[in-house]
This record gives structure tokens, C-alpha cells and sequence, in this order.
């Protein structure tokens, strides 16, 4: 096209060009604050040319397509990045109650601890008879019992949110993969080889955005679409379809939601990282399941070191002491694919040894090994069989299996319920065994009364329980508290050995005999405690370096006036009961509120280094595709100038045509 016509021909393609892109310039401004929209760019192209007369005239332009400002690279960046920060955030969010619950100093149970030994036991130990002292000690008991409850509780709360929040995440997550795969299957049918639908790829791109706040994925382009999978490899969009996720009970403890997939249950916890499903998991894992470990550990010790010494001694009734405390018990969990209908049940039988840790229990059909899930070693299991019972022993633990089948497995849980079940189960102020089970009296007993004829210089110790016999006179027929005399049979000096028979009180038949070597370290008497807890042997020393024969020595029950056991209980506050008789109590305590304090620290830092981090990633992602509005304004002037002298031309066009018109008419 030549001429007036071609004038006026190209300058109407400019026009529309210019319109064109004004148009885009004004859908960039108006989404600047869209989130997720990339900058739209109109691409020109010359239309072709046309020869006339040996030479060539142009045709104008056309607008050939609408780009979007797109960076692969950068956009992987923010998903990534957003994944990382949502999880931290949620890690962070979660935790922070936490460090707040360990850390009360008027209201924990380092306070509850101190008070029950301190304010409690150690005024019993000063004034054992004193009834309204006694009544203190319960209602300290009672109040360390409530402490540990709550902390319990408020622990299990927690695991009951972290169950709602997933299904929670599960249901955006779920949303989300919906909607790409319709995005993919309508972006596939409306791209051609010229043009793309960038709004619907922009909001795909939000999705994945919004779907990595949830879970940290992976994204494969797969020509037109995207297939979404999670960190390890899991499925979630593939083309048009979406693969639904859902809440499923853990294997081995119904309590416990996992992430699975609804069309066959799989579960696909392991493994899963980053978003606010990732944060939750972890921070079930690695805080909150051992925060409740620790606490029921420290419980468990608490309990069974209270009540054993409980045991050791008589109460103002003169019975041995009964259960001061409850725990919670051992979980043994079976898993829900067993073949077979196992019975097993566990106890903790060493505190010692006893770890804040959980085990994982397999059967193979001739032997049990057991494997500690925090640190994924294994550990030695003792095991021995009566009859059709099994017993097996680790870690402080002690299991009873029977009818288990080849291929069943088992999670035992030794302290996860021990604050949450602890009680105080000891009512009665008077049935507080502050007494020694025995007062040894040089002397015999007549009438209730201890008569000294002792002509020698030999002594009884006062005594203190033992866990064991070795090497002593066993006073057989004898359970503690019974009332014993202690006679010797022969006499002698310092390097002669002597003899000696073990009665009841009042009575000739000898439980016992044994001899003794003067001038010596001394020959242990060993009493059995009839009852277990605290199993075990009441001991005494007889020693001295002159004995006369008839010198007699009696053991009678301490009277309401006696505080040895209960000086005893209080010296279990500093005692090294746990970690094989390392660490305190209190100390434990202290070790457990440092853990969740450091983990709450971190937790911040690296919240604060992920949130630069996606903010970094997100300016650079912004940079490259985001709407800069200073230069929209310069295009919208360009394209604006362009249209005006468009529109010029055409006027002169029109102009020149109408002056050809006229001198056609006048011709």
C-alpha cells in the first residue's frame, strides 16, 4: 500500500499499537499491588512490507503478543524461601508457651520441689510427731501433685492443637492442589504457540506460593503445567490431577495424627519439612514429645524414690510407710498391622536408667530387639522366658510379653504419662513414714523395757537400708519391723572371734547366728524388708574389741519421736538419682528448662534469618517481575506521544485526501 492510503493505513496501525499498549501500562499500574502479578510488557512487531516501483513501503505494526516478566530461578527462590519462613514462623509460634511454661520461677516445679523437701519433709524430719507438721507435708505433696498435673496438661493441650492445626494445614493444602491442577488443565488448553494466559499463570504461581506457606514442595514444568511434589518426592499435583491429603492415627498411638494420603492411607509424615505443616511436625518431634519425655522422667524418679523411702519406714501407726505418690504407667503401643493378639505390659524398675526417650520394640520370632528413637541406636535388651511369659529388660524398663508373633513390633513410652498421671495418694498425716524401721539399745527387752547389763564395749550401728546382702548374717524369719534380740554366745578380746544367735524378743528359738571378729571393721546384720517396693535389707553393724558372753543388743521399732527416714527423704532432693545416678531431680529440671529455653532461642534466630532470607528472595523475585510505577508513568507518556502523532498522521493523511478530492472536482 502506497501513498495517501498507506499513510493513513500504517498511521492507524501505530494508533491501535499505541492503544494497545496503553492498555497494558494501565493493567500494570492498576495490579502494582496484586500479589503475585508479573509486570506485562505488549511486544511490536513491523507488519510486511510491500514492493512498489523496484523498492519496498512498510505496512506499519502489530502488536505480536503480551509477555510477562518471568524469572524461573527467582520464583523457585520464593517458594523455597516462603517454606522455610512459614515453618519457623509456626516452630517459633508453637514453642514460645513452652519456654514460658519451664521458665516460671515462682509458679514451677523447680519452686513445687523445694517447697515439698524444704518447707515440707525437713519440718517432718525436726518434728516427726507433730501432727499439723505432717498436714503441711500432704498438702506440699498435694501441691508438687497439682504442679506436675497442670505441666502435664498443658502439654497434652498442646498435642491436642497440634492435631487440629494439621488438619487445619491439611484442608489448605488440599485447596490449594485443587485449584493448580484446574489452573494446569485450563493454562494447557488456552496457550498457543504465540500467547500465553499470563493472569492464570500468575495465579498458579500464587497457589504454589500460598501451598509452600503450608508444606515446603518441589516444582517440575512439564510443558505447559506444573507437578507440585512435597520435599521427599510425594505427589501432589501431577498435570490435572491433585492427590488429596489427610489425617490418619499414627500406627502406634491412635492420639497422635499423621499426614496421609486419602486414596489408600499411606502415611507420609516422615520426612515432611518447611511451611506450617512442617513446623508442626518438627515441633512435635523435637520439642514437644521430648518436653513431655523429660517431665514424666523427672516425675517417674520422683515417685518411685519418694515411695521407696516411704517404705523404708514405719509410720506413726508403726507400719511400714505406703505410696506417697503416683505415675503414670509405662505405654506399650502396638502396631496396628501386628499378626497377633500380644498381652504386654512394663514397669519401671531403675530410675537410673531410666531415659527421656522412647523405644521402638520388634519381634522376629526367636529374639526382641529394641531401638531408641531419638538417637536411632539400638540397645541392649535382656531377655528371659518362663513358661509362656517373656520378660525383657532395657533402659530402667522391665516387660512382660506373651503370645506375640513374628514381624509384631511395639512402642514403649516408659515416662510420656508420668506428670500427666501423677498424683498424690497419700492422705493421711499420720501413715508418713518418718521413722527408721529400728533403734538399736545395748541391752535386752523386758516387759517393754531395754535393760543394759553389757559388761563389754561392743556397739550397733544405727542402721540404713541396703539393696543387697552380700557378705552378712540374713536374719531369716524375721521381717522388718519385728523385734529382735541380738545375744552373744561367747566372749573374748581384741583378734578373738565370738559368737552370736539373732531371737525374736522374748523368745529362745534363733533366727540367726553368726560370729564376730573383735577389733575388726564389724559384721553386718541384713533384715528383709517383707514388701517391695523397697525390697531389700535393713543393716546393722555390730563392732567393738571386748565382748562378755550374755552382752545382749535389741532391735526395736523407732518410736513416734524418730525422724531418721523422713532426714532421709529430704536428702533425695540433692540425691543423683537419674542418668545413672548423675543427676538430681531439681537438676534435671534445670537441665529440661535450659533444653527448651536454648531450643526457644534458636527458634527465634532462625525465624529472624528466615524471614531475611525470604525477604531478600522476594525483593529479587519483585525486582525482575514486580510493577515499578515510575516506569509505567515514562511509558504511559511514550505511548501516549506515539498515539498523538498517530492520530497526527492521519490528519494529514485525511488532509492530503481531501486535497486530492478537491482537485479532482475542479479538474
Amino acid at each position: 500500500m502506497s501513498g495517501v492510503s498507506g499513510l493513513v493505513g500504517n498511521a492507524l496501525t501505530g494508533l491501535q499499537a499505541a492503544q494497545d499498549a496503553l492498555q497494558v501500562t494501565g493493567n500494570n499500574i492498576a495490579n502494582v499491588n496484586t500479589p503475585g502479578y508479573s509486570r506485562e510488557q505488549a511486544v511490536q512487531i513491523t507488519q510486511p512490507v510491500s514492493a512498489f516501483g523496484g523498492f519496498y513501503l512498510g505496512n506499519g505494526t502489530d502488536l505480536s503478543t503480551v509477555t510477562r516478566s518471568y524469572n524461573s530461578f527467582l520464583q523457585t527462590q520464593v517458594w523455597s524461601t516462603t517454606a522455610s519462613a512459614s515453618g519457623a514462623n509456626t516452630l517459633n509460634n508453637e514453642l514460645q508457651p513452652l519456654v514460658s511454661l519451664f521458665g516460671g520461677s515462682q509458679s514451677g516445679l523447680s519452686t513445687a520441689v523445694n517447697q515439698f523437701f524444704a518447707s515440707g519433709v525437713a519440718q517432718v524430719a525436726a518434728n516427726p510427731s507433730d501432727v499439723p507438721s505432717r498436714q503441711a507435708l500432704i498438702s506440699q505433696a498435694q501441691t508438687l501433685a497439682q504442679t506436675l498435673n497442670s505441666a502435664g496438661e498443658q502439654l497434652q493441650a498442646t498435642a491436642s492443637g497440634v492435631n487440629q492445626q494439621i488438619g487445619q494445614s491439611l484442608d489448605a493444602i488440599n485447596n490449594l492442589t485443587g485449584q493448580i491442577a484446574q489452573l494446569n488443565t485450563q493454562i494447557n488448553s488456552l496457550t498457543t504457540s504465540t500467547s500465553q494466559p499470563n493472569t492464570l499463570l500468575d495465579q498458579r504461581n500464587q497457589l504454589v506460593t500460598q501451598l509452600s506457606a503450608q508444606l515446603g514442595v518441589s516444582v517440575l514444568q512439564q510443558g505447559n503445567q506444573l507437578d507440585v511434589y512435597t520435599g521427599t518426592g510425594q505427589v501432589l499435583v501431577a498435570g490435572s490431577q491433585s492427590y488429596q491429603l489427610q489425617t490418619a492415627p499414627n500406627p502406634y498411638d491412635p492420639s497422635q495424627l499423621e499426614v496421609a494420603y486419602a486414596s489408600n492411607g499411606a502415611i507420609l509424615s516422615q520426612g515432611l519439612q518447611g511451611g506450617t505443616l512442617g513446623g508442626l511436625l518438627q515441633f512435635r518431634s523435637q520439642v514437644l514429645q521430648p518436653a513431655q519425655d523429660g517431665l514424666g522422667q523427672i516425675a517417674d524418679a520422683l515417685a518411685q524414690a519418694v515411695n521407696t523411702q516411704q517404705a523404708q519406714g514405719l509410720d506413726l501407726y508403726g507400719k511400714l510407710g505406703s505410696p506417697m505418690f503416683s505415675a503414670g504407667p509405662v505405654q506399650v503401643l502396638a502396631n496396628s498391622g501386628n499378626t497377633a493378639g500380644a498381652t504386654i505390659s512394663g514397669s519401671i524398675v531403675d530410675v537410673s536408667q531410666l531415659a527421656a526417650t522412647d523405644y521402638r520394640l520388634q519381634y522376629n520370632g526367636t529374639s526382641w530387639s529394641a531401638t531408641n528413637l531419638s538417637n536411632g541406636q539400638a540397645v541392649s535388651v535382656g531377655q528371659s522366658t518362663s513358661g509362656s511369659v517373656t520378660t525383657l529388660s532395657f533402659g530402667g524398663v522391665q516387660l512382660s510379653v506373651s503370645g506375640a508373633a513374628s514381624g509384631n513390633s511395639f512402642e514403649v513410652l516408659p515416662t510420656r504419662l508420668g506428670a500427666l498421671d501423677f498424683q498424690s495418694v497419700l492422705s493421711d498425716p499420720r501413715a508418713i513414714a518418718a521413722a527408721a524401721p529400728y533403734v538399736g539399745s545395748a541391752g535386752q527387752t523386758l516387759s517393754g523395757s531395754v535393760v543394759n547389763t553389757n559388761l563389754g564395749n561392743l556397739v550397733l550401728s544405727s542402721g540404713q537400708y541396703a539393696s543387697g546382702s552380700a557378705g552378712a548374717v540374713v536374719v531369716g524369719g524375721a521381717n522388718v519391723p519385728a523385734p529382735l534380740q541380738v545375744t552373744l554366745s561367747s566372749g573374748g578380746t581384741s583378734g578373738a572371734t565370738v559368737g552370736f544367735v539373732v531371737t525374736a524378743q522374748g523368745s529362745s528359738t534363733a533366727l540367726a547366728s553368726g560370729s564376730l571378729t573383735l577389733g575388726g571393721s564389724g559384721t553386718t546384720l541384713a533384715i528383709p524388708y517383707a514388701s517391695n517396693p523397697p525390697g531389700g535389707y535393713w543393716s546393722v553393724t555390730l563392732s567393738g574389741n571386748v565382748a562378755v558372753s550374755g552382752d545382749a543388743f535389741s532391735l526395736s521399732p523407732a518410736g513416734p519421736g524418730n525422724g531418721a527416714n523422713a532426714q532421709a527423704m529430704a536428702a533425695l532432693q540433692g540425691a543423683k538419682l537419674l542418668d545413672g545416678g548423675s543427676v538430681s531431680v531439681q537438676g534435671a529440671y534445670t537441665q529440661l528448662v535450659g533444653q527448651v529455653a536454648s531450643q526457644g532461642s534458636q527458634a527465634q534466630s532462625a525465624l529472624s534469618a528466615a524471614n531475611a532470607v525470604a525477604l531478600q528472595a522476594g525483593n529479587a523475585q519483585q525486582s525482575a517481575s514486580g510493577v515499578n510505577l515510575d516506569q509505567e508513568a515514562a511509558k504511559l507518556v511514550q505511548y501516549q506521544q506515539a498515539y498523538q502523532a498517530a492520530a497526527t498522521a492521519i490528519q494529514i493523511g485525511n488532509s492530503l485526501f481531501q486535497s486530492l478530492i478537491s482537485a479532482v472536482q475542479a479538474a
